[in-house]
This record gives structure tokens, sequence and C-alpha cells, in this order.
């Protein structure tokens, strides 16, 4: 085909898809330069909306014949087609970009054969039947539609049927629109047999018709790809004419007509065809109106028959609910109430109607409602409040009322009100109020600490909780993550108790102000706070339960070991006594042979002796401290002043102190205690010496030990602190283990501060040890004081 395309340079992409198919092109950019061209080309090609737009200002001229078909090309866009500018310019077919190759091909294979089609059609030319004749016809038509009243079904048969006699068809049918399919509630003539026939709205040349509201017609649905094949093979047609039926621009169904052979039909045929549709379109539209009004009179019939029935239903409702209900005209008076009502009063229904308020309550009670009804029917605005109304008993009662103003269908105002007898509700929270009142009381007095939260977040904590967590006041609590004050680490385990849902306790560790742990005890139950359900969780510190357990798990290992060093001791002294014996009598020997003997391989032997006689020393002193911590010493107990001891133990180390520290004596005075007084100095001994170790050697300006004693009730404390690296918490609740040592290989036996405990525990005191990383440790003893000392050493304090 001899095709023009009208477009801008850009679409030469499609001019050389239609050249590869064999079209001979002729391309030009604007709308005006395309009418030289149109007499001599099949086809015309419009690309882009606005070439669209212009061509249908420039339609093709009326003597263009045989005429070309039009075709138009449209850009994506979020804007509606413009099916105005396209009809105007008598466009045939468009496609929307983006298309198949395929469909734009088929597309201009379909315009082809319809323009050939209907040139054929033209050259035969119309069948013998007279424009006069149908014109008379359609109007005889039109009266009998008129007469034939407002039945659907009479009208579309009647009008099925005179389109298949004025068009010569061999069937006709109407098809109405139902959901996305066309059922044919009309067939005649050959479509008889597919009376109820559904089709597919959108794959059907009749949806295409309805959906675009215009008259399509093919001369060859064979040839047709617009055409469902298989639909018209079934009604065996071959050509076809469809005319939509519309209201209000919304498609409602097709007249259609048949022929059995292609190229049947003329434009007279389709022009007939089109003003039977509209016909028939009119009448629809009627019956549709006539059936509206019908349907409005029943409703309104049905909604006065409701009307009623619910007026008996609201009459019958209020009277049988609880709720105390009443109507008041601008005066004051009663014009309903309920039952309830009436019954609160001791009087009927119809009794109370004219009564006013000061016939019902005092006189003060009177102006009070008195007031709020003028205040309610003047703004307009509804009022609600408790009340106290005495009932004709004297009792009282509380009432939530609610006032509304009314207007009845006369427009006279009147005054509504609805209340509810909360006197048993009043009684039942004031009696919740004293529960809540007493349970918050038992709670701010309980030891524990007690945490109420509701879905995680604290609504309240009580003063042992503050304490608990090192927190002077409740500021920044409030509101906040329960969860959050608990350990990372055990946030897992303590979600399940917080929900309270079981009943388990779980040891945890909280996180206090400054972000040390502390362990307790959680658990947790549900109950109301506040009149609203909420989680009460219950904190018991166990950090000195555990310490006591640790403490007396220790006692019970040191016992053990006590009793096992004091055999090891007893077994391993007799033979180290031979040993040291005969070590002493070759040292001798060696030094009387030195005379007669070479001096070197003597000097050698005699290393090897010295050496052999301080591991055995060593060992014998590892035997004493053994018996030691067998507590089996048979030692006297006195009384004891723990202030000599220091002091005789601090000019025992100050060799040791001299270089790393500046010595601090804070003595207070303090009663004697009931002790050994070479046992009290091993283990000060032993503390100040660890103490001096902690600290490194050649800095004494910079580095401190201080050693305090002082009295506490019954009990004197003795702390030996130093300024050193401190111990790590990994290792701090070890020191006091048998055998245990944070020194270097060599240098300590881990039997010191084990030894240091087992004394102080056998004279019922007590060694603990606090320490910081980086801050440095304190070693506390506490003794107590000896019986009938009541008379307190002097104050002794010095730096050295």
């Amino acid at each position: 085909m001899k095709l023009l395309l009208v477009g801008p340079p850009a679409d030469d992409s499609i001019r050389q898809l239609l050249q590869e198919w064999g079209h001979e092109v002729v391309h030009t950019p604007h709308a005006e330069q395309a009418q030289p061209w149109l007499r001599g080309v099949e086809g015309v090609l419009v690309s882009g909306r606005d070439i669209a737009e212009e061509i249908s200002r420039r339609p093709i001229p009326p003597d263009v014949r045989p005429r070309p078909f039009l075709l138009a090309l449209l850009p994506a866009s979020n804007e509606p087609v413009p099916l105005e500018a396209l009809l105007a310019a008598a466009v045939d077919d468009y496609l929307i970009a983006p298309f198949e190759p395929s469909r734009l091909r088929t597309r201009l294979e379909w315009l082809g054969r319809r323009r050939t089609a209907g040139m054929q059609a033209t050259q035969k030319g119309p069948p013998s039947r007279g424009e006069l004749e149908r014109l008379t016809a359609i109007i005889q038509t039109q009266n009998d539609v008129a007469l034939a009243g407002l039945e659907m079904d009479t009208v579309m048969r009647l009008i099925a049927e005179r389109a298949l006699e004025l068009s010569g068809a061999t069937g006709a049918s109407v098809a109405l629109v139902e959901g996305e399919e066309l059922v044919y509630h009309v067939a005649i003539g050959s479509q008889t047999p597919h009376r109820g026939f559904r089709l597919k709205l959108a794959h059907s040349l009749s949806g295409m018709s309805i959906l675009r509201g215009e008259v399509l017609h093919t001369r060859d649905t064979e040839n047709d790809p617009r055409v469902n094949v298989t639909a018209t093979r079934q009604i065996n047609a071959r050509s076809m004419i469809v005319v939509p039926l519309q209201r209000g621009g919304t498609g409602m169904g097709a007249l259609n007509v048949i022929y059995g052979e292609p190229n049947a039909y003329d434009d007279l045929d389709v022009r007939t065809l089109e003003l039977m549709g509209q016909l028939l379109g009119a009448a629809m539209i009627n019956a549709s109106e006539f059936e509206a009004k019908g349907t409005l009179v029943a409703e309104f019939a049905d909604t006065l028959a409701a009307l009623q029935q619910s007026q008996e239903l609201f009459y019958s409702f209020m009277n049988q609910s609880p709720l105390i209900a009443f109507m008041k005209d601008d005066s004051g008076r009663r014009t309903w109430v309920n039952e309830a009502y009436a019954r609160f009063f001791r009087r009927s229904a119809e009794a109370m109607v004219g009564m006013t308020d000061a016939e019902l309550f005092t006189a003060s009670q009177a102006e009070r409602m008195r007031m709020e009804d003028q205040s309610v029917l003047t703004t307009g605005q509804r009022f609600c409040a408790e009340q106290l109304v005495l009932s004709p008993e004297g009792t009282e009662h509380h009432w939530l009322i609610h006032k509304f103003a009314l207007r009845d269908a006369f427009g006279r105002h009147l005054l509504g009100g609805v209340a509810v007898d909360i006197t048993a509700r009043k009684s039942a929270e004031e009696a919740l109020r004293r529960s809540e009142e007493s349970f918050r009381t038992l709670i701010e007095g309980l030891p524990e600490a007690i945490f109420v939260h509701r879905g995680g977040h604290l609504l309240y904590i009580n003063p042992a909780g503050l304490t608990f967590l090192g927190h002077g006041s409740a500021e920044g609590l409030d509101g906040a993550s329960l969860l959050e004050l608990i350990h990372p680490d055990d946030r897992e385990v303590a979600a399940s108790v917080l929900k309270g849902e079981e009943n388990s306790i779980r040891e945890v560790r909280f996180l206090r102000a400054g972000g040390q742990p502390v362990e307790a005890e959680l658990s947790a139950m549900r109950l109301l706070f506040d009149g609203e359900a909420a989680t009460v969780v219950s904190a018991r510190d166990v950090t000195e339960r555990k310490q006591m357990q640790s403490r007396l798990l220790l006692a019970d290992r040191l016992a053990s070991v006590g009793t096992l060093a004091a055999g090891i001791a007893h077994e391993i002294n007799n033979p180290l006594a031979f040993v040291l014996s005969n070590l002493g009598f070759l040292e001798q020997e060696c030094q009387r042979l030195m005379g007669e003997l070479p001096p070197e391989p003597l000097r050698e032997m005699q290393e090897v002796l010295s050496e052999t006689h301080q591991g055995a020393e060593r060992m014998r002193h590892i035997m004493r401290d053994l018996r030691t911590l067998s507590r089996d010493d048979g030692e006297q107990l006195s009384a004891v002043d723990v202030r000599e001891v220091l002091e005789s133990s601090l000019r025992l180390v100050r060799n040791e102190l001299r270089g790393r520290a500046q010595v601090v004596k804070d003595f207070e005075p303090v009663p004697v205690v009931w002790a050994s007084e070479i046992r009290l100095g091993q283990v000060f001994l032993n503390l100040l010496i660890n103490a001096a170790q902690a600290l490194p050697a050649n800095q004494p300006e910079r580095n401190e030990v201080r050693v305090r004693v002082r009295a506490i009730g019954t009990h004197v404390i003795i702390e030996v602190t130093d300024t050193g690296s401190g111990i790590a918490p990994e290792v701090r609740d070890r020191i006091f283990d048998p055998f245990f040592t944070t020194k270097p290989v060599g240098t300590g036996t881990g039997l010191g501060l084990s030894i240091c405990h087992g004394i102080v525990s056998g004279l019922g005191g007590e060694i603990s040890v606090e320490s910081e990383l980086g801050k440095g440790t304190t070693f506390r003893v506490v003794l107590p004081a000896a019986p009938a000392s009541p008379k307190l050493l002097g104050n002794k304090s010095s730096s050295t």
C-alpha cells in the first residue's frame, strides 16, 4: 500500500518499519503539507497527539475519493485520549504507545481490507430499497414503541423485528451489559437459537461499539481482527452492524444485525439501524425512569411502614431499657417519660406528662435544673454531669445525666434527657479507692523494691525501689522502660517474668544509677492499679545473701584444706628435718675440705648445696604456713592492742614501703580484741606487703598506703588501702582461695590471703576486699572487741 505518514522526523523508525513490510511511504511533518498527497495514498498514519488534533481542524476533503483510511498513533500519556478530536477528523482507528509492531501490521491490513471492501460495495450500488419507504417504517415503529408501553421485553423485540425487516438481515438481537459480559435478551431470525448467549464485553465487536459509543460494522467477519470469529461462526455471521445503546453517556447494550454473506449491507442500512438504536435507547431510558419512579413510590411506602415500626420499637426499647429517659417542652413540663423514669418516682408514665421539676424535686434542685435546661435550649450545646437525686423515700441516688435539644414535627423546641443510675458504681469506686490507698500504703512500707508497670513502662516505684536502684527520687523514672533497668544479658529472662503471666521467680541483675549491677530475685503478678490492669513486680536484693553463701562455701573449703594441710605438714616436716640436717653437715664438710682439695670443684659443690638448702628452707616455710592454715597452732589468746601490732608490722615492712609510697596512719580510739598477737601480726604483715607489691617502685611521692583503725559498736575495723592498679572483678571473688595468686610464677604460693582469712575467721571476725581498677584496693578486717573492755585506747595518726 501507499501510505502517508504525518508527524515529526523522530518517527523515522515507523517509516523504516513500514518500508520493511513492503509499503510505499510518503512522510511530511505538518498537517497543512499533507493535503497534496491525500489523493494518491490508500491510508494516512497520524503520529502524535498534537498532529491528531490539528488534523481535526484540517479534515480530509469530501471530494477525495476513494477516501483513504486514517490511523492515529498516539503517545502514552496520563491525559485522556482526545476522542472528540479523533471523531472530528473521522479517524478510523487509533493505537496508544507502546504497541507491538505486529499490532500495527494487523491494524493496517484490516483497515486496508475494509477500505477495499467498501469500495467494492460502492461499485455494486445499494440494494433497491427506497429511503422514503424506510423513513415511513421508522416513523411507524416509533408509534408502535409508544403504544407498546414500558414493557422492555416487548419494546426490545419490536425494535429487533423492525431492524431485521428494514435492513434485510438474516438475524437480529438486543444484548444488554451485565458486569463484564453481554447477554442476548432478544434474538430473532437466524439468531433465535442464541437467546441467552453470553459474550465477553472486551473481546467482541459489540463490546467495542458499546465501550466507544460508536456504530461499528464489518463487511467480512472472517477478515476483521476486531471480531471474535469463534462467536460469529456460532451465529453464522459474515457481515454485521452493531449500534450501541446508551443512557447518560454510559453503554447499556447493543442492537445487532447479521448477514450470512459478506458485504451484504450499505450505508443506508447503517443509518437505519442507527435510528432504530436511538428509538430503543430512548424507550429504555423512559422505562428506566418509570421503573425508578415506581421504585421510589414503593420505597416511600416501605419507609413509612418502617418509620411506624421503628417508632413502636423505639418506645418498646426505651420502656424496657434501664436508662431513665424523658422529654420536656420549653416551659419545663414533661411531654414524655419512659417507664423506668416513672417507676423511680412511684408514678405511672401517663400521670407524669405535664409535670414540672418543682413537683418532683426540692426548690433548689428545680431551680438548678431550670437553668441547665434553658442553657441547652438556648445554645444547643449538650449538657452532661453527675447529679445527686433524692428518691420519694429520701434515699440518695447518683445520676449521670445527659441533656440535649430537640425539635418535633411541628418545629417546637424540646429538651431530651437520659440518665444512668450510677449509685452502685460510685460505691464500688469509693471501695476501690480505699483499697488502692491501702495497697499503696502497704507497698510504700515494704522493704523490698516494688515496681508497677503497664506495657513495660513504669507507673510507680516505692521508696525501697529507689534505694535499691541508687536514685534519690523518682524523677526521670516515670514512664521509663522497666526492662532498660535490667542488665542487657538478663533482659530475655526478665521479659517472661515481667509479663506477670506465670508464677515464677528468677534471679536477674539490675543496673544501679552508677551502672553497677546488683542481683535480685524477680517475681511479678497482674492486678488493678489506678483502676486499670497493670503488673506489680517485686525485686528482692540477694547480694548480701550471695556473699554470705560464698563465704560459707569458702569457709567449708578452707576447713577441708586445713585438715589436709595439717596432715601434709606433719608428714613432710620429719623427712625435711633430716634433709636440712644433712645439708648442714655437707656444707661444713665442704668448708673443712677447702684446704685439702682443689678449690674449684668444691666451690661449685658449695653453690649447689647452698641452693638446695635455700629450697629446703622454703619448703619449711610453706609447711609452717600450712600448719597455720589448719588453725591447730595451740597458741593462747589474750587482749591485744591492734595498733601496737600494726606499728610492729609497719616497722618490719618499712624498707619495702619506703621506695614505693607514703604511709598514712589514722588510728582512732578502739577497744582491745581477744586474739593471738603473733597471728594478727602475720595478717597485717601480709596485707602491708601486698599493698606494697601493688605499687610501682621509685614513685613514693605519687602513691599512698593508708592504715586506718576505728571502732563501730562492739567491733574494731582495720583497713589497709593502697592507690595501686586494683583487682579485676573476675578474680576478686577468688583471692581468698588457697593457692590462688595473681603474682608471677615463683613469687607467691597463693596461701597468704587464704591463711589471713583462716586466722581472722578463727578469731570470730571477717576479712573483705573492695577494689576498683585504676583506683586502688582496700582490705578490711573486722574483729569483735574483747569482753569487758569498754575503755578505748587514745588517738594516733601520722604520715611518713
